[in-house]
C-alpha cells in the first residue's frame, strides 16, 4: 500500500481569509477567533492540522455564531465613532485639539531630552554664569535649545509663547537629567546581568570647586560582544578619605548592581586611594570576592600615580603646587607666550592639572629649559616698561623659586625618575600581554630606583656646585637655617630617599599581583607556535589558580590545543580574537575559549589599543575640569 505526503498549499489562504498559521506548531488558526474570541475551540486554543478536511471544517467554522462575531470585532476595530463625538462636533474638536497638544508636548520633552544626552555624552555643563535673556552666553543647555529651535518652528513658537512650560528652569533640567540617568542606570544594570564579568575602577580627582570627587566605573563585555566601561556617579569624599570609607563605597556599587560574584578585577587612582591605606581597600574587597585582583588600570599614568603619592610627603605637595605656576604664568598672556617662543622656541604643556602626564611633562620641560626660563624671567624684570605690573611681579616670584635650592632639588629628584617611570609605562602598554617581559621591566625600574638612592652625594655635590658658582641662592628652610653642613645634608638625605622609597613602595603595590596575569600569554598569538609543541602548563595553572570557578579546564585545554594549530585564530589582539569569534558564531564552538576572551577583556591591564582612546576616566577628567556652574 503507498504512502502519500501532503504539502500545505499557501492558495489556502486566499481560499480563507481570516486562516493564518504558527511555522513553530504547524498548524492553522483563526486570527478574529485569536484576537476577540472569549470561547475556546480547535481554531483558537489547539490548533487544526487535518489540511485533507481543512476546506470542510474551516465552512463551518466561518458559518458559526461565534466567529461570525469575532469578525465583526476585527472589522470594525478602530473605525468606530465615539458617541460623544455624534453628539458634539465642538466636543469633538476639543479633544482633538487637546491631542494635538498632547502629541506636541511630547515633541518638544523630546527634543528636552535629545539636549540632555547631547550635553551628558559631551561633558558639558548644562548652567550658564548668566541665563538671562540679555545674557551673551545663557549656559549650552538654553543655547542648544535655541540652536534647535532655528530649525524647527514648532519648537521656535513653543519657547516664544508658552507660559507655563519652556522646559529651561534648573528645577526641569534637573529633572530631566534625574530622569535621565535612572534610565540609563537601569539600562547599565540589564547590561550587566547579561555580562559574565565585571571590573571595578574607582577613580579620584578634584574638580574646579577643589573637592574631592570620587568616580566609579565598571567595565564589562556584553551580550553583543562590545568592551564597554559605564560611568556610574561622582561621590563626594572630601570629609572622609578612609580605607573602611572607601571599601564602603565600592561595596555600595556592587550591591546596587548586583555584580559582587562576577567582580574579577580592581583598579584604583588619585591622592586619597592611591594613599598607602589603599592596601587596606584591596584586602577588603578580596575578602568578600576573591577572584577580585588589584591590577594597574591601563588609563592611570604611571608618572601621575607616582606623584599623587609622593605628594602626601609635605615638601613635594608644596613643590608640584609651586611648579604649575611656571605653566599658568606663560599661558594667561599671549605677550608671555610669544617671548617664551622667540626665547626658547618651547612651550609648556598646555595640558590643565587634572589630565594625564602633566606633572611629569612639566617638570622635565622646566628641568631642561631652566636656563632659558631664568634668562627670560630676569630680561622681563629689567625691562619694566616694557610690561604690566602682574607680570613683572609674577616673574619676580618664578625667578626666586628657579634660584631656590629646595625647588631645584626637587626638579632634579623628579627628572631623574619621570623618564624611566614613563618608558615603562609605555612598555606596560604595548607589552601587556607578556607579563614575564613586564615583569623583568618592573624590576629593572626598581634597580635603577635603588641605584638612584645610592647616587645622593653625587647630587648634593651637582646642587651644591650649581648653587654656590650661580651667586644668589634661595632663603633655606627656616627648620635647618642653624643646622651645620653635615646636618643640612643629612635633613636632604631624608627626604630624598624618603621620596624614592615612596615611589618603590607604590610601584611594588601596584604590581604585586602582575603574576596573576601569567594566564595572558595563552592568548598571544607570537606564542602559539611554540604552545604547539609544549603546552604552556605554567600560565594554564596561573588562571586555574586565580579563576577556577569560572571554567571546565578539561575542555578549556582541549579548545586551546585546537587554537593554538588553527591560524585563522592567531589573531594580533585579544579584541580582535574575541570579535572574530563572535561574529562567525563560534562561542558556541570554543565555549571556553570566549569565556577567556571576555575575562581577559574585562581587566583595565589589558585594553585594546583602539579602545584606550575612549576611557571613561579621560572622559571624566575633562568633566572635572568644566569651569561652568552645575547646580
Amino acid at each position: 500500500m503507498k504512502s502519500c505526503t501532503h504539502h500545505f498549499n499557501t492558495s489556502l489562504y486566499e481560499a480563507i481569509p481570516w486562516l493564518c498559521g504558527c511555522d513553530k506548531l504547524n498548524k492553522l488558526f483563526c486570527w478574529p477567533c485569536l484576537l476577540f474570541s472569549k470561547e475556546k475551540h480547535v481554531f483558537n486554543s489547539a490548533g487544526y492540522y487535518d489540511i485533507n478536511n481543512i476546506y470542510k471544517s474551516g465552512k463551518r467554522h466561518g458559518h458559526s455564531v461565534n466567529h461570525i462575531a469575532c469578525l465583526k470585532e476585527i472589522t470594525l476595530f478602530g473605525k468606530n465613532r465615539r458617541i460623544e463625538f455624534s453628539l458634539s462636533s465642538q466636543y469633538k474638536q476639543s479633544i482633538e485639539k487637546h491631542n494635538e497638544a498632547v502629541k506636541q508636548n511630547r515633541k518638544f520633552v523630546g527634543q528636552l531630552i535629545t539636549a540632555v544626552c547631547f550635553l551628558g555624552s559631551q561633558g558639558l555643563a548644562f548652567r550658564g554664569h548668566d541665563e538671562s535673556v540679555a545674557s551673551v552666553n545663557r549656559g549650552n543647555y538654553i543655547e542648544v535649545l535655541n540652536m534647535l529651535a532655528r530649525y524647527d518652528s514648532d519648537l521656535h513658537n513653543h519657547l516664544e509663547s508658552s507660559t507655563a512650560f519652556r522646559g529651561s528652569s534648573p528645577d526641569i533640567q534637573n529633572e530631566l537629567i534625574h530622569s535621565v540617568s535612572e534610565l540609563m542606570t537601569m539600562e547599565i544594570k540589564k547590561e550587566i546581568s547579561k555580562a559574565n564579568y565585571v571590573s571595578l575602577i574607582l577613580d579620584e580627582t578634584s574638580d574646579v570647586m577643589n573637592k574631592c570627587q570620587l568616580a566609579s566605573v565598571l567595565r564589562y563585555v556584553t551580550a553583543d560582544g562590545n568592551v564597554e566601561e559605564r560611568f556610574l556617579r561622582f561621590t563626594d569624599v572630601s570629609s572622609d578619605r578612609s580605607a573602611n570609607s572607601l571599601f564602603n563605597h565600592a561595596l555600595e556599587i556592587l550591591n546596587d548592581f548586583e555584580c559582587g560574584p562576577k567582580l574579577i578585577a580592581q583598579t584604583y587612582d588619585g591622592a586619597a586611594v592611591m594613599a598607602s591605606q589603599h592596601a587596606g581597600v584591596q584586602a577588603k574587597i578580596r575578602e568578600q570576592y576573591p577572584n577580585a585582583i588589584f591590577v594597574h588600570c591601563y588609563a592611570h599614568r604611571l608618572n601621575l600615580v607616582l606623584a599623587q603619592s609622593a605628594s602626601f610627603i609635605k615638601e613635594v605637595k608644596v613643590f608640584f603646587a609651586t611648579l604649575s605656576g611656571f605653566r599658568t604664568f606663560f599661558a594667561k598672556s599671549t605677550k608671555r607666550t610669544e617671548a617664551l617662543d622667540s626665547h626658547l622656541r618651547k612651550r609648556f604643556p598646555s595640558i590643565a592639572p587634572t589630565r594625564w602626564q602633566y606633572h611629569s611633562r612639566l617638570a622635565e620641560t622646566v628641568h631642561e629649559y631652566r636656563e632659558g626660563i631664568e634668562n627670560l624671567l630676569v630680561s622681563i624684570i629689567e625691562e619694566p616698561e616694557e610690561w604690566d605690573v602682574e607680570t613683572i611681579s609674577s616673574a619676580r616670584g618664578l625667578l626666586s623659586l628657579l634660584r631656590d635650592f629646595d625647588f631645584n632639588f626637587m626638579l632634579k629628584i623628579f627628572s631623574s625618575i619621570f623618564p624611566y617611570s614613563g618608558a615603562l609605562f609605555k612598555i606596560l602598554q604595548t607589552k601587556r600581554s607578556d607579563i614575564a617581559f613586564c615583569n623583568t621591566k618592573i624590576d629593572e625600574f626598581k634597580h635603577h630606583m635603588q641605584r638612584l638612592r645610592g647616587g645622593f652625594d653625587h647630587l648634593w655635590s651637582e646642587m651644591e656646585n650649581v648653587f654656590d658658582s650661580n651667586g644668589p641662592t634661595r632663603p633655606k628652610r627656616i627648620r635647618i637655617d642653624s643646622m651645620s653642613g653635615e646636618e643640612r645634608k643629612n635633613s636632604y638625605k631624608r627626604l630624598f630617599c624618603e621620596i624614592i622609597d615612596v615611589v618603590c613602595q607604590n610601584v611594588s603595590v601596584r604590581f604585586s599581583e602582575n603574576a596573576t596575569l601569567l594566564f595572558l600569554s595563552l592568548l598571544d598569538a607570537r606564542y602559539f607556535p611554540m604552545y604547539r609543541t609544549s603546552f604552556p602548563e605554567k600560565a594554564f595553572s596561573c588562571l586555574k589558580e586565580n579563576y577556577g570557578a569560572f571554567f571546565d579546564f578539561v575542555a578549556l585545554k582541549s579548545e586551546l590545543l585546537v587554537m593554538f594549530s588553527d591560524p585563522d585564530m592567531a589573531k594580533d589582539s585579544v579584541y580582535d580574537l574575541h570579535q572574530y569569534m563572535y561574529a562567525l558564531q563560534l562561542s558556541c564552538v570554543f565555549p571556553q575559549i570566549f569565556k577567556l576572551c571576555e575575562l581577559v577583556l574585562t581587566i583595565p591591564a589589558t585594553s585594546a589599543a583602539d579602545e584606550r582612546s575612549f576611557s571613561a576616566l579621560k572622559r571624566l577628567k575633562n568633566y572635572l575640569r568644566n569651569s561652568q556652574n552645575q547646580d
